[in-house]
């Protein structure tokens, strides 16, 4: 329905325009040049000041188009701009400011680091973190707090014994494809504390596998995190196996039978890659081959 008010219909009234004044008439931005240095009037971190922005920021929610005209609320008393960090102090001129002012304390990069080889054999720990920047009430982040350590083990001075009790103390953490250890540390609060506590397994670890202990000597083929071709017992019994059928009395000359290196290449793959068909056919051949037996 159609109604009337002041003789008017609501479909012909015509929305009132309210002359929009100034706020703060007296702000700083009203004095500002265009050419102005931006590091001078926001030198380092500060909390949102409207008087100084000589932009026309808005932040805030609206309902409806009939509030403040559908637009988000002007930085004028605005809290909203308050809370939030802002980077009005890291802008590109700041940056090269704050550059400049640091590179009489900076040396030159050392000539012996010429490739990330050298790094890696000067410096071989490496630590990674992260830093999570984001608008929130709080600028905190519980995943800041992971450190992750990665070092390769043959840049340690470790034997042989101790370089597998090393990857046995450390379980999944080795990457043999890479010889890579690698430690996640999450379980302090900060980030220094899980950095320290880092180092600290590193640490224990190498010293744990430096450590001889009595029971160590007693350690059998089964085990051995890997199946070694000279400490076997399937060496001793293949060659008394191959000199009986080829007549021979010294093992050694078996030894350097073209079968017999067949066999401990073939018998090594099995223990140390797994079983598969192809290392399972080939395996198949050499002990064939050794026995002198032809198939079809």
């Amino acid at each position: 329905m159609n109604k009337k008010k002041d003789g008017v219909p609501f479909d012909q009234r015509v929305r009132k325009a309210y002359k929009r004044i100034e706020r703060d008439q007296f702000a700083r931005y009203n004095k500002m040049p265009t050419d102005q240095d931006w590091t001078n009037v926001w030198p380092t971190y500060s909390m949102f000041k409207q008087s100084a922005v000589p932009l026309p920021v808005r932040q805030g929610f609206v309902k409806n188009l009939s509030e403040n005209e559908g637009l988000p609320p002007e930085k004028y008393g605005n809290v909203e701009l308050i809370k939030i960090p802002n980077f009005l102090h890291l802008t590109p001129p700041h940056i090269k400011k704050q550059c400049a002012a640091i590179k009489k304390f900076c040396t030159p990069w050392p000539k012996e680091l010429k490739t990330d080889q050298d790094c890696e054999t000067h410096f071989p720990v490496e630590i990674t973190s992260s830093t999570y920047i984001y608008d929130g009430p709080n600028i905190r982040d519980d995943r800041a707090r992971v450190v992750t350590l990665k070092i390769k083990l043959s840049s340690l001075d470790l034997d042989k014994r101790a370089y597998n009790k090393f990857i046995k103390l450390a379980q999944n953490r080795y990457d043999p494809s890479t010889d890579t250890l690698t430690i996640i540390a999450d379980r302090c609060p900060y980030r220094n504390q899980n950095e320290d506590y880092a180092n600290y397994l590193l640490t224990t670890l190498y010293l744990e596998s430096k450590q001889c202990e009595d029971w160590e000597s007693e350690i059998t083929e089964e085990d051995m995190l890997e199946f070694k071709w000279e400490q076997s017992k399937s060496k001793q019994n293949i060659l008394n196996t191959v000199s009986k059928i080829e007549n021979l009395t010294d093992t050694q000359k078996a030894a350097d039978l073209k079968e017999v290196k067949d066999y401990k290449e073939n018998l090594t793959k099995i223990f140390n890659q797994g079983e598969n068909d192809l290392n399972l056919s080939e395996y198949k051949q050499s002990v064939l081959n050794i026995l002198k037996i032809k198939t079809a």
